[in-house]
């Protein structure tokens, strides 16, 4: 477990707005980029929601008081990220874009398929998936190239989201390995992990894909090449997080074995001294 000396998870408010003068193709690397995060978006209110249930599900079995402390603040945090990012799905909506088909489809794992599964495998998919949003939010922390100048309020959004995504990184891995220690746990969190990046790869392109359709981008090629140029030539985005799975493998991986401490206390502060101060 990590070191409660270094993590501080702290359930923030922003309260964003999203002013119907904002443009549709908000990120400063085009439109494919643009809906790729605008498809990650529309996952995350039920996605979040499906993550708090899957690792509340264990908390009376928690016996730990700092990791019972930590599985609350992950709790409060993924509820306001759920609530901040209805508040831009509705702005996309208002765009123009036909949000709902891609939240039904992502009700249709989360509230369907994946509440099938046993809890140990939903907790373990909660694993996988915290891992991907932690080394998506390395990325926006670390490097200005992944947000750009685009608008303000959007890329506050997104700090906001990656700055909560790394203080709570390590929690459900925690819950996760104090319940099913051992080779029999390790074995279920990879060959989940191993489906899930599959899964997810798929289901964000496709996300992608029907947002830029309905934005009459779907043939722009100059928008993929500059998608493709973002994501895996510089900044490399996508590069790099796929670059951070295999570790995931190794039997003896933590979260917090990429340290985000110096981000973390850096944008704090950015925080406190911006949003909190409005």
């Amino acid at each position: 477990m990590s070191d409660p000396a270094q993590q501080t998870i702290t359930p923030r408010h922003p309260d964003f707005t999203f002013d119907d003068n904002l443009p549709l193709n908000w990120h400063p690397a085009g439109p494919a980029v643009t809906q790729f995060y605008n498809a990650l978006s529309l996952s995350f209110p039920e996605g979040e929601r499906f993550f708090v249930d899957a690792v509340k599900h264990y908390r009376n079995q928690i016996t730990d008081p700092q990791l019972l402390k930590d599985v609350r603040g992950f709790a409060g945090q993924e509820a306001i990220h759920s609530n901040e990012h209805v508040s831009f799905n509705k702005w996309l909506d208002s765009k123009g874009l036909k949000t709902k088909p891609i939240e039904r489809a992502v009700r249709m794992g989360p509230a369907v398929t994946f509440r099938w599964l046993p809890h140990k495998y939903q907790l373990a998919l909660t694993c996988a998936l915290e891992h991907f949003t932690a080394l998506f939010a390395e990325q926006i922390l670390s490097n200005p190239e992944a947000l750009g100048d685009a608008p303000q309020v959007l890329k506050d959004i997104w700090t906001w989201h990656a700055l909560e995504e790394s203080e709570h990184k390590a929690v459900a891995f925690d819950v996760y390995a104090t319940l099913f220690p051992g080779w029999r746990g390790y074995i279920a969190r990879s060959v989940t992990m191993a489906i899930m990046t599959v899964d997810f790869t798929f289901a964000t392109l496709l996300g992608q894909t029907y947002l830029m359709y309905q934005a009459g981008d779907l043939w722009n090629g100059k928008a993929w090449r500059d998608g493709f140029k973002y994501q895996m030539g510089t900044p490399g985005i996508w590069r790099k997080v796929m670059g951070g799975i295999p570790e995931y493998f190794k039997p003896s991986f933590h979260p917090n074995d990429r340290s985000t401490d110096e981000l973390t206390t850096k944008w704090r502060a950015w925080y406190a001294q911006t949003l909190q101060a409005n």
